[in-house]
């Protein structure tokens, strides 16, 4: 549907997202055949790069199967990804492998969200706005107003969803949330050309007690190339003076395993940066007229690291609380609240649970080297999933 003309260089929306990542599409997704006025704004054009691990995980394919009844068609034409049937976990010499009973792959960020946000795009009743980064969003009587950094251009809207991410300017505004180190990663991610010993279908996890919770990552993507990298708890960054550029080298160099597998490795591209808000503290994620969806709602897995699972569940929620707001015609923080219950039943406990054990084998190593030994799988893969 298009957008209701108002005065001075503004329109109108029942919702607005912004932020056209794996959150911010599969909420303008589930909002298909709503009957709502929705615009999906991102401050980039399409295709673009984002630094990630490349890992779609299984949790993120069957929520977008249950958004969309075409997904399964759609996925079946999209030629960039490589399917992810098992996972080796190494550490101290131990190895662990299990396989994967949900559908996964691994695939560009970059090839990734085109494909959802081209599935968006063909959706008619949604608005598309590309290149427009936001610089505010501020309270209005009927919900929030949308500013464009560059234009000036003002959004309305009844409800907005943040789905800008950890540097987005929606969770700044709406909440007065500060980093915390201690639930905060950073990590850093390249692309390699030459790497041995890979298996198309195989990611690879590898861990070291010197950063440990933190591990390092070879996942192989199509063309055979690779995504190597490595996420640092923040808080462990800074306590220790870590350079966690130079941390990724240490890393293969102090493992036999990467070591003889990077022999031969080229760098395609730089080693570049990102931030990881962790879900290892829950935090406020609505209120009057607006939820927080993705990153921006800080629901990284605390162990796995992966973002995109509950980045789409949360997109997806999102848009079914959007529904019952509009159809209550109440908006209120109160009522908006539901959409944080429902998330931590679907995610925010099992994070909590995961972070207990994550933080008895940060302190407790030899706990870590149990698991390994004795686990077999049941330990690791439950925690991992």
């Amino acid at each position: 549907m298009s957008a209701i003309a108002t005065p001075q260089n503004s329109e109108h929306y029942d919702v607005i997202i912004v932020g056209a990542g794996p959150a911010g599409c599969a909420c303008a997704m589930a909002l298909k055949n709503s009957g709502l006025r929705v615009a999906l704004i991102d401050k980039h054009q399409f295709p673009r790069d984002k630094v990630c691990g490349d890992a779609i995980p299984g949790r993120a394919i069957k929520f977008l199967h249950e958004i969309d009844p075409q997904f399964a068609e759609r996925l079946a034409a999209f030629t960039e990804k490589l399917p992810t049937r098992s996972t080796l976990c190494y550490y101290n010499n131990k190895k662990l492998d299990f396989t994967w009973t949900l559908e996964a792959y691994t695939v560009t960020r970059e090839h990734f969200d085109n494909f959802l946000f081209a599935a968006v795009k063909n959706n008619s009743e949604v608005h598309t706005v590309e290149g427009v980064s936001v610089s505010d969003v501020v309270r209005s009587a009927s919900g929030y107003t949308v500013i464009a950094k560059d234009t000036n251009k003002r959004y309305d809207c009844t409800m907005l969803i943040g789905a800008d991410g950890i540097n987005g300017v929606t969770a700044k505004k709406l909440t007065a949330r500060q980093m915390d180190r201690k639930h905060h990663v950073a990590g850093v991610r390249a692309y390699y050309s030459g790497v041995s010993g890979m298996e198309d279908t195989c990611t690879e996890v590898y861990f070291d007690k010197k950063y440990l919770p933190g591990y390092f990552w070879v996942f192989p993507i199509k063309g055979g190339l690779v995504n190597a990298g490595m996420g640092i708890l923040s808080d462990m960054v800074v306590s220790n003076k870590i350079n966690v550029k130079n941390a990724f080298y240490d890393f293969i160099d102090r493992s036999p395993v990467l070591k003889e597998k990077f022999k031969n490795a080229q760098p395609v591209g730089t080693l570049q940066g990102c931030g990881l808000p962790m879900g290892s503290r829950w935090v406020s994620m609505s209120g009057d007229h607006f939820l927080l969806a993705g990153d921006a709602a800080s629901l990284i897995d605390p162990v796995s690291g992966d973002g995109i699972g509950n980045a789409v569940l949360s997109g997806k929620l999102a848009a079914e609380q959007v529904t019952q707001c509009f159809a209550n015609n109440y908006f209120s923080a109160a009522f908006v609240k539901n959409y944080d219950q429902i998330l931590y039943k679907r995610a925010g406990a099992d994070m909590r649970r995961k972070t207990r054990v994550l933080k008895t084998m940060a302190r407790m190593p030899f706990l870590f080297e149990a698991a390994f030994i004795v686990g077999q799988n049941r330990i690791i893969k439950k925690f991992m999933k």
